[in-house]
């Protein structure tokens, strides 16, 4: 059950919701003017614990990553994955230190000056049509191909290029590349938005609730929340919240508590030394001969076999990504290896 001071947070949530999930800005503080930043990340092995954010944030991945869970929906990033977040939306991510992604946060004003009061994001795209993935994100697989990935590190290339130039004109052009990266994509995907909105005509009226039970559940999960806690927090009756996650996350209640503790004992098997008692402890069981059956059950091996499994692939791809510097520094008759313009940007550093 959940204890205390987890019950006595879910109260307090009902009084006010923006005290739901932790708020956690990892941007500037806002000074007048919009807020815009872009950054790689590489090299890197770092959990941004479950939290939310007031800017619009876009994750763009050139690897493979650890999982990235959006509020109710996991995801298991790869190269050309990309994601939307909007503002206040639970979200977490893990890095290892073979993942290599862009991250890029931006304010509304920063595309739209003239919008000048807050939309549930549903609402913002009538407004703002360029901001549409942000509103379909878990139901859509945007995952890039071949052009896509050429026109889309085209125009991170040179937001990169132009972000802290102090050149003429420097937010212009990251202006219209950020609003012509979206705009592009969602013509890529403007036949999926159609469909979704024939089969989600009320994603505007549950978005609040769906906002709710994220950020409930992402709080509880390693707590053994009821479904009666649950419903309470979301405002709603048990049969309604059943429903809605149902309809929004494919499985019901219990398994998707079960399924994001697994997921989390998962990353935690890679990403630390801990013992599997320990493990077992943290993901929300109590019983570690009862985890052991569960993870086994969903992953389909043991929780040590599946850290030595994983930690034999970190291995193997290390070694190969040693042998592919070891022949590009190698003399080559065909010429310079052929760079992409992100990787130019950047340095082409990995």
């Amino acid at each position: 059950m959940i204890d205390k001071s987890a019950r006595l947070r879910r109260e307090c949530d009902t009084e006010d919701p923006s005290l739901a999930a932790p708020f956690r800005s990892y941007a500037l503080d806002r000074s007048g003017s919009p807020r815009f930043h872009i950054r790689m990340v590489e090299d890197t092995q770092r959990l941004y614990p479950a939290h939310k954010h007031d800017y619009f944030q876009i994750v763009y991945f050139m690897s493979d990553a650890p999982a990235m869970r959006i509020g109710l929906t996991s995801h298991k990033p790869r190269p050309g994955s990309i994601y939307f977040i909007a503002p206040m939306v639970p979200h977490q991510v893990r890095y290892d230190r073979g993942t290599r992604c862009v991250l890029i946060y931006f304010d509304l004003d920063l595309l739209r000056p003239s919008i000048t009061r807050s939309y549930p994001v549903a609402e913002l795209v009538r407004l703002a049509p360029e901001l549409t993935p942000f509103a379909w994100q878990n139901h859509v697989s945007f995952l890039l191909q071949g052009p896509q990935i050429e026109r889309t590190e085209r125009a991170i290339a040179s937001m990169i290029a132009q972000h802290g130039s102090e050149r003429i004109c420097e937010m212009e052009i990251v202006r219209a590349e950020l609003t012509l990266m979206l705009a592009a994509l969602c013509q890529d995907y403007e036949a999926e938005f159609a469909e979704l909105s024939t089969r989600l005509p009320v994603m505007g009226r549950d978005s609040s609730h769906m906002r709710r039970i994220a950020e409930f559940i992402g709080e509880n999960y390693t707590l053994g929340p009821s479904l009666s806690e649950a419903a309470d927090a979301a405002r709603l009756s048990k049969s309604r919240l059943c429903a809605l996650i149902r309809q929004y996350t494919g499985t019901s209640f219990n398994t998707l508590i079960r399924e994001m503790r697994i997921e989390d004992a998962r990353e935690r098997l890679v990403l630390t030394d801990d013992s599997i008692g320990q493990i077992a402890y943290s993901v929300g069981y109590n019983d570690e001969k009862y985890f052991l059956r569960a993870f086994k059950n969903s992953v389909g091996m043991t929780p040590t076999a599946y850290r030595l499994k994983r930690a034999n692939e970190s291995l193997a791809a290390k070694a190969g990504a040693d042998a592919s510097i070891l022949r590009h520094r190698a003399p080559q008759w065909h010429g310079p290896a052929k760079r992409s313009a992100l990787e130019t940007a950047v340095g082409g550093n990995s």
